[in-house]
């Protein structure tokens, strides 16, 4: 077994539909793909019944993500629309609902070739072109076989922070919304922003603090993520972790999926992926392990296992 991957996040490759299976105990059927790695990988057919695949045919696919554990998440490329391209879609109606600031935000549902409905953002300055009623929307991206639209002339209104740095944000309060709680920042600009305060709880926010905190991207709907500088871990820092356990499972196809979970400086768990050595090793439980911290995601750092093996 490899230390690591061959494929990674990102990567677009062609890939193999040999076979479909069912998974035990369900009707939900998976398509069984042979990789340029020569490994199998399952897609699950049930989100892209409008793309026609078929056992036999080779297509590719995008690495969308590599979880914790491993595991490795494919993204078929869509029949007709490409991300960041534009094109105009039919539209059906426009819906409107209250955000997170109790502002009213517009919604253009639209429908693609497919005859799929998928919604797009907008606010009281879009018109619809045409007597057809048309918009031209941007695919920002494409998961599990659905069009995530947006248009970028609303997008770029709210704010011009650069993705990728630091500012300094005021905590001006917390707020409900659907059910949830938020902490809500305020910008160099005056711009508001929110998080979730059960993510960041261990931060000890007070209102009215200043708060460093890097823009991580945009969403489609034009919303900031931002992500507060954390009070004890640098990025490309090695730390030690403590150790809490190491779960194993397999999945359909055999495989070993496994995962560690480690404890932060403020009590927080987090995983990890193991090393060949830590899940064929019988009795793994040491004390803590060494890793490198590579960015960080809704309050935790996500981390790279740099433990050595001593025997």
């Amino acid at each position: 077994m490899s230390e690591e991957n061959i494929l990674k996040e990102g990567q677009r490759l062609s890939f193999v539909i040999t076979n479909k299976v069912t998974l035990p105990g369900t009707d939900e059927v998976d398509l069984l793909l042979l990789g340029p790695d020569h490994k199998k990988y399952l897609l699950a057919e049930q989100y892209y019944g409008h793309y026609n695949l078929s056992v036999g045919q080779t297509i590719n696919c995008s690495v969308d993500k590599i979880n914790c554990s491993g595991k490795i998440f494919l993204e078929p490329d869509h029949p007709y629309y490409k991300v960041g391209e534009r094109y105009n879609f039919k539209v059906l109606r426009i819906t409107s609902e209250e955000n997170f600031l109790g502002e009213t935000q517009l919604t253009a549902w639209v429908k693609d070739l497919h005859g799929l409905e998928w919604p797009c953002p907008i606010d009281q300055t879009v018109e619809v072109a045409g007597d057809a009623g048309y918009l031209s929307c941007r695919v920002d991206r494409i998961r599990k076989g659905a069009l995530k639209l947006s248009l970028p002339e609303v997008t770029n209104r709210f704010t011009s922070l650069v993705s990728g740095r630091n500012y300094t944000f005021k905590l001006i309060g917390i707020k409900s919304f659907q059910e949830e709680k938020y902490y809500i920042f305020e910008d160099p600009e005056g711009s508001l922003h929110r998080l979730p305060v059960a993510n960041y709880l261990h931060y000890g926010f007070i209102p009215g603090q200043t708060v460093e905190a890097t823009v991580v991207k945009y969403k489609s709907n034009g919303e900031c993520l931002i992500e507060p500088v954390h009070p004890y871990y640098k990025i490309g820092e090695t730390y030690s972790f403590q150790y809490k356990e190491l779960q194993k499972s397999t999945d359909l196809l055999g495989k070993v999926e496994a995962v560690i979970t480690v404890i932060d400086a403020l009590g927080q768990e987090i995983k990890v992926k193991p090393l060949t050595w830590q899940i064929e090793h019988d009795d793994y439980r040491p004390v803590s392990i060494t890793c490198l911290v590579q960015r960080f995601k809704k309050g935790r750092p996500v981390l790279i296992n740099l433990e050595s093996r001593n025997d």
